[in-house]
C-alpha cells in the first residue's frame, strides 16, 4: 500500500529534467519576443515623434505661405503635439522668402523617423544665430545637443549639420581643403595634438568633438582621420579588391586619408596607416550598428 502511494505521488510531480525543459523552452520564448517587443515600442516612439514634426511643420509653411503671417506661439500649430518636446524656428532671407525648420529632442530612433521623414536630419544645426524661435516651444539653447529636425522645403532649406554642410563627402572634403589651404599659407601643416587639432584650422573644439552624423572628424597635422561612433559602422571595399569590410568602433581603427605624407600616396584613403591598404572611399556606406 505504501509503495503503490509512493508511486502515484513520484508520477504526480516533474522531474529535474523535465522542469529544465520547460524552463529552456520559456527563456527560448522570451529571447525571440522581447526582441520583437522593444522593435515595435522603439518603432512606435519613432512614428509618434515623426507624424508630430511633420504636423507642426505642414501647419508652420500654412500659416507662412497660406496666411500670410509667423505665429507667436508654437502651441498654435498643434494642439496635441507636447510642445516642451518640440520647437520651431523661422528667418526671412534677402529675397524675403522664409527658411523654417522643426524639431524634436525626444530620444527615438532617427532610422525609423528617417524612413517617414526622407528630408530629416539628427545633429546639430550649424549657423542658427539668425533664426527666430517660436515661444512655448524648446529655444536655441536646445540645439546645443543632437536634436532631429526637419523641413517640408527640403534637406537644403535647413540649415547644415557644419559649416561645410551635412553628407561625409561635403565634411570630409571641407576638412581636407582646410588642411592644404593651411599649408598654402603658411608653409606648415597643423599640428595633431588633440588639444589643437581643432583650433589652428580655425574650428570649434566643442563643436567637432562629438559625432556628426555617426561619424568623429579628427584632422591630425598632414592627415585626417575618421571613425564610425558606437552606434554606427563604416562598410566599404579596397581598392584591390571588391570584398566588403566592416569597420566599427570596437576595432580602434581610422579611415585616413593623407593629405601631405610623402612617405605614402598622398590623396588616397586608408584603412588605419597610411602604409596600409587603400580604400574605395566611393563605396563607403554608413549605418546604424546592429
Amino acid at each position: 500500500m505504501r509503495e503503490e502511494y509512493s508511486r502515484h505521488y513520484r508520477r504526480r510531480g516533474f522531474s529535474l529534467v523535465e522542469l529544465l525543459i520547460v524552463l529552456s523552452v520559456v527563456a527560448a520564448l522570451i529571447a525571440v519576443i522581447a526582441p520583437i517587443g522593444t522593435n515595435v515600442l522603439r518603432r512606435s516612439a519613432a512614428v509618434s515623434a515623426a507624424r508630430d514634426l511633420k504636423t507642426l511643420s505642414n501647419a508652420l509653411s500654412n500659416r507662412i505661405y497660406l496666411d500670410g503671417e509667423l505665429p507667436d506661439s508654437i502651441k498654435e500649430l498643434g494642439r496635441n503635439i507636447d510642445s516642451t518636446s518640440f520647437g520651431a524656428a523661422w528667418k526671412q532671407n534677402e529675397d524675403g522668402e522664409y527658411s523654417y525648420f522643426v524639431f524634436t529632442n525626444r530620444e527615438v530612433d532617427f532610422e525609423s523617423v528617417s524612413e517617414i521623414l526622407t528630408d530629416s536630419r539628427q545633429g546639430v544645426p550649424f549657423g542658427i544665430d539668425d533664426y527666430a524661435f517660436l515661444e512655448d516651444g524648446l529655444e536655441e539653447d536646445s540645439l546645443y545637443s543632437e536634436v532631429i529636425y526637419y523641413s517640408l522645403l527640403g534637406p537644403d532649406s535647413v540649415a547644415p549639420l557644419t559649416e561645410f554642410g551635412s553628407s561625409f563627402e561635403e565634411i570630409s572634403s571641407g576638412l581636407i581643403q582646410l588642411i592644404m589651404d593651411f599649408f598654402e599659407n603658411r608653409g606648415s601643416y597643423p599640428r595633431d595634438w588633440a588639444d589643437y587639432r581643432y583650433d589652428d584650422l580655425g574650428l570649434d573644439k566643442a563643436s567637432w568633438t562629438p559625432p556628426v552624423d555617426g561619424v568623429i572628424y579628427k584632422p591630425s597635422g598632414r592627415l585626417l582621420r575618421v571613425i564610425p561612433d558606437s552606434d554606427h559602422k563604416f562598410i566599404f571595399n579596397f581598392l584591390d579588391s571588391s570584398d566588403k569590410f566592416e569597420l566599427t568602433s570596437s576595432y580602434n581603427w581610422d579611415l585616413i586619408f593623407n593629405v601631405g605624407d610623402d612617405s605614402s600616396d598622398t590623396g588616397y584613403w586608408y584603412l588605419n596607416s597610411i602604409e596600409g591598404r587603400k580604400v574605395d572611399i566611393s563605396t563607403l556606406e554608413i549605418v546604424k550598428a546592429e
